[in-house]
């Protein structure tokens, strides 16, 4: 698959460029991550000390049921679903498991936790660097590490008690193992992504059907000879692995509820997240329609049988699926567009300044945020200037990274596609319904600060061609 650069490039790559360096020998990914350890650090001490929400700002509306199961698991040794007695099931265990772990070894959750993911943001530099490197050259790793240290959805989703930091993370990694695995095939990089992209999958289900689909591009690639490893051995060391990883969840899913599947979370969303429709309908709030569609549910729906609910809540959405899908299709276009460029901004004002709006208010905003722009909290010139600065950074770093993957099109196809199309799939996974959540974003936007580092050199290297041509 060979580098992106080239001596036969247009724009020649610096000389310093060495794919086995070790990480702590270079100085500027050294500053780079120094610079950031010291901003988190500092942001950590302003959160606790200053921050008049106090622990609440760490707190959503989903966090309940992480921080619920994960207690169970401490006193009772089992998971259960939030605030009952049923086994979990609208869950997955990684970030319950990740929650029970840190609280049983530290005492504390939530401020034990933001720490542990500030630190896990900060070690999301290292697979940035190495990916970007690998693909391009060591000042296009550094560019990659610098892009993704200034985002500011990984800095705003470090504070929250949500599974993105920790996802994000894992991902990262078996995207790196697959990466370095299209440039040298070998069995153990394949198995290690495998084991990684399993992990992701426990701890936040989006990431399922990913799963299929790169085990399916993995193959594509054999057969069309892109990449020199058998099918067989695909099957083996990547389809296998994840299937002994995925498969005793949905064992223990069959045994303790009757409902063999991984997750419940697909149906329930399929039903719940009708609410935008009614309330457009209905002229009434998203948190109104979210309990009229509670309250339309069978009597004793909680009691009944897992797979009896599963089959209820399909069957339930899927007039009402029909019956907004020209609202949804209409909106669609705005949904991803705030999935994509969204600066997860009311979060990032919460941390930084309180805020003042109810709690009702903000349960809307959490749970559905279809508006283009949360006017309320852009009170005040310096408001204003932060939400700039933040859209800003999102603005450049997916307008580089077009830019970033294009430039690796040309010289890398197999590794172009399956960035390519790993984006697409979470970004489509995040604008459905009405997703529209910036934190959606959270699972590509490493890889959009990796594409962007590279066309970032390649632009820093043009001009300074131009200079020395204009001397």
């Amino acid at each position: 698959m060979g580098n992106f650069y080239s001596p036969n490039a247009k724009f020649p790559a610096a000389i310093s460029y060495n794919k086995d360096m070790p990480l702590f020998k270079d100085r500027v990914f050294r500053r780079i991550f120094i610079a950031l350890a010291a901003l988190k650090a500092a942001a950590c001490a302003y959160v606790y000390f200053c921050n008049p929400l106090g622990e609440s700002v760490l707190a959503f509306p989903d966090s309940l049921t992480y921080v619920y199961p994960a207690q169970t698991l401490l006193q009772y040794g089992q998971m259960w679903e939030a605030v009952s007695v049923a086994p979990m099931l609208l869950r997955t265990p990684g970030y319950p498991f990740f929650l029970a772990l840190i609280q049983a070894l530290a005492g504390n959750l939530t401020w034990a936790v933001t720490i542990v993911q500030n630190l896990l943001s900060l070690l999301l530099l290292i697979p940035v660097y190495l990916i970007a490197r690998q693909l391009a050259t060591q000042n296009a790793a550094r560019w990659a590490a610098g892009f993704c240290a200034v985002s500011v959805l990984y800095f705003t989703l470090s504070f929250a008690v949500l599974t993105e930091t920790l996802c994000v993370f894992l991902l990262a990694w078996s995207v790196y193992f697959i990466i370095r695995f299209f440039s040298h095939p070998r069995g153990r990089d394949l198995a290690a992504a495998a084991v990684l992209l399993a992990a992701a999958v426990y701890v936040r289900p989006a990431a399922y059907y990913w799963m299929f689909a790169s085990a399916v591009i993995l193959a594509c690639f054999s057969a069309g000879k892109l990449i020199r490893f058998p099918v067989r051995k695909i099957l083996l060391f990547f389809v296998v692995p994840l299937v002994l990883c995925i498969v005793p969840w949905q064992i223990r899913n069959a045994v303790q509820t009757g409902f063999g599947g991984f997750t419940s979370v697909g149906a329930y969303n399929l039903y719940m997240w009708n609410e935008d429709y009614l309330a457009h309908k209905g002229n009434v709030s998203v948190t109104q329609a979210h309990e009229a569609l509670q309250q339309a549910l069978p009597p004793g729906f909680h009691d009944l049988p897992a797979a009896q609910q599963v089959r209820l809540y399909k069957a339930l959405a899927k007039p009402l699926i029909w019956e907004g899908f020209w609202y949804k299709l209409t909106h669609a276009p705005l949904w991803a567009a705030k999935t994509l460029f969204g600066a997860n901004f009311v979060h990032l004002s919460r941390l930084l300044n309180g805020g003042t709006a109810t709690e009702e208010a903000l349960d809307a905003q959490m749970l559905n945020q279809t508006a283009a722009v949360h006017a309320g909290w852009l009170q005040g010139w310096k408001a204003k200037i932060l939400f700039c600065l933040a859209a800003g950074q999102v603005f450049v770093t997916v307008l580089l990274s077009l830019a970033g993957w294009w430039l690796v099109w040309k010289k890398q196809r197999a590794e172009a596609f399956f960035l390519g199309v790993y984006c697409l799939y979470f970004w489509m996974i995040g604008s459905t319904f009405f997703g529209a959540y910036a934190r959606f974003r959270a699972p590509f936007e490493f890889v959009l600060c990796i594409l962007a580092g590279i066309a970032a050199a390649q632009l820093w290297q043009k001009r300074k061609c131009l200079f020395r041509r204009s001397k």
